[in-house]
């Protein structure tokens, strides 16, 4: 089986209030979502006492999707030291068509001083 993927543009995370970072056309030739992942970590600086918490939402006028919603990977920002993890894929099974528009938004568990921002990467077969 083969897999595509799409990454989203790079958008301001907006922090506690949903944000829509991107919007996906699926790729020709798919018929399946089969995993997600974000970073939410772009930022110049990464303030200590903040923690990099929060959500990911799918939406679409295209197809029912909803809900469709995955957790961000959790960072501590607890130093001014550096940080460096994989972000994780979540497993998903959304049938999906060409052509379908897939709105990605983020949204934050808290306020975050570093100017946060956002992309996710999406996995069809």
């Amino acid at each position: 089986m083969a897999f595509k993927q799409m990454v989203t543009a790079k958008t301001a995370t907006g922090d506690t209030v949903k944000t829509l970072i991107d919007t996906v056309t699926v790729p020709a030739g798919c018929t399946k979502l089969v995993a997600v992942a974000s970073n939410v970590y772009g930022s110049g600086a990464l303030t200590t006492a903040e923690a990099g918490t929060g959500y990911l939402e799918l939406e679409s006028d295209d197809i029912s999707i909803v809900p469709a919603q995955f957790l961000l990977d959790t960072v501590s920002m607890l130093t001014g030291g550096a940080i460096g993890f994989t972000p994780k894929q979540w497993p998903c099974d959304i049938l999906v068509s060409a052509a379908n528009r897939i709105k990605v938004y983020v949204t934050m568990d808290m306020a975050q001083t570093g100017a946060l921002t956002a992309r996710a990467c999406l996995t069809f077969a």
